[in-house]
């Protein structure tokens, strides 16, 4: 698959995404360099990923002045540990991620997920909020349309979107907050 380019809209970010085929897994790359919340950063996130788009662990990086890391593994049904393999409970019943600043991430649960047209899934996602580096749990909504979107919807702030997806099953544009160049 080629290298995806996705310019933020909301404030001044670009993203450069790659997804490789490894021997028994995916890996998804993305080097986020923006400004948002008068903060300026520079942010590298590795996802690995495994044939049925589970996640495994991720590693997420913020160089500059302060910078910072945070690498967390699963189990893959539903429970997460950190660099030293402590189970953080927090999160448990979380399968899927969602980083702040990349629309890849929605691809996750989409692609894991069979889906019949109109049907709605609820799913508990593990939430990292970027560049503050805040984790929390929180419920979203996947709904696949007859227009062949999906419809997002985060239940704690109410936001609605309409995502479309490429021909790799990969998002596509992020309405009104990405839009991919390339």
């Amino acid at each position: 698959m080629e290298p995806i380019i996705w310019q933020a809209l909301k404030w001044p970010a670009t993203e450069y995404f790659t997804l490789q085929d490894k021997d028994h897994h995916k890996l998804a790359t993305g080097n986020i360099n923006g400004y948002l919340r008068e903060q300026p950063f520079c942010i590298r996130y590795e996802i690995e990923i495994t044939p049925e788009w589970k996640v495994s662990s991720f590693l997420i990086q913020l160089e500059g002045p302060q910078p910072a890391a945070l690498k967390l593994t699963s189990d893959l049904n539903g429970h997460w540990f950190d660099k030293e393999g402590n189970h953080v409970d927090a999160f448990d019943d979380c399968i899927d991620i969602d980083i702040s600043l990349t629309p890849f991430t929605n691809t996750l649960p989409i692609r894991r997920l069979q889906f019949e047209t109109g049907e709605r899934k609820a799913l508990d996602m593990l939430y990292i909020q970027l560049p503050e580096f805040e984790l929390q749990k929180v419920q979203q909504h996947y709904t696949l349309l007859p227009s062949g979107l999906y419809l997002y919807e985060n239940t704690s702030t109410g936001f609605q979107a309409e995502l479309p997806m490429d021909k790799h099953g990969i998002m596509k544009d992020y309405p009104e907050i990405f839009s991919r160049i390339c």
